[in-house]
């Protein structure tokens, strides 16, 4: 069995998932695919062609937290196997009881992100490339990570040169916008991207590395906030370096 992201969530960058799974296959393998970062983007079929499995988690496209899927994608494959086994009342499926609400939202999400895909993949990607603009307008040496893969509507990677990750978030959240330096899993942490050190890019710039990524609930409005609270963080960061 091998695991690969459909998309990779620091970067936004898209996975040969066909390739990969043409591989494993030959080798006698199965493929699980992490499609979390695909619903409500792009279409979840063409990005996952191939696996044998496909993994979702609903907050990620607007449904409730908690709430997730594990999908056979091959009818010769069974998810029956319990990993808990628990009362007949889960007919030997699961042990405890299922978090109804949370799945009939996970549905109900699913459903709306299916059918507005094509629509907001159009939308994300526009307001992104303004976003991208204005990054290279006030840092045109800024760095785009994966610029020349196909990536995710929605998700930017960069670093502007001899500017800390760490302090230009301080700068960021204290003008009200909310990104981070990597992936959400990795909050917290200071050391620099493994994703990026895999990619090859040189310390000194991943340790520059800040992720934005919009949603379903973002806006020009929003795009035009973070631009303006960009430039001036990044203005007011390196005053104080030429200073010193």
């Amino acid at each position: 069995m091998q695991a690969l992201q459909a998309a990779n969530n620091e970067t936004g960058v898209l996975q040969p998932v066909a390739d990969a799974a043409a591989l494993v296959h030959a080798a006698g393998g199965i493929v699980v695919c992490d499609a979390a970062q695909i619903p409500g983007r792009l279409e979840l079929a063409a990005t996952t062609r191939g696996a044998d499995f496909v993994l979702l988690s609903a907050h990620k496209f607007g449904g409730p937290m908690g709430a997730g899927a594990l999908i056979a994608l091959r009818p010769d494959l069974s998810c029956e196997a319990p990993l808990l086994r628990g009362g007949e009342q889960e007919r030997g499926a699961r042990a405890g009881t299922e978090n109804v609400a949370a799945i009939a939202g996970f549905g109900a999400a699913a459903r709306l992100a299916a059918a507005e895909a094509e629509r907001e993949s159009a939308r994300l990607t526009a307001l992104v490339g303004r976003l991208w603009a204005s990054v290279r307008q006030a840092a045109p040496e800024a760095t785009l990570f994966g610029a020349a893969a196909p990536r995710l509507p929605n998700t930017l990677a960069f670093a502007a040169p001899e500017v800390a990750a760490a302090t230009l978030l301080i700068a960021l959240d204290l003008a009200g916008v909310a990104v981070s330096s990597g992936s959400a899993c990795s909050s917290g942490k200071v050391t620099p991207s493994h994703v990026l050190a895999a990619m090859g890019v040189a310390p000194e710039l991943a340790a520059g590395a800040i992720r934005v990524s919009l949603g379903w609930a973002s806006c020009d409005e929003d795009v035009d906030r973070f631009a303006a609270a960009f430039a001036a963080a990044l203005a007011t960061l390196r005053r104080r370096r030429s200073v010193a």
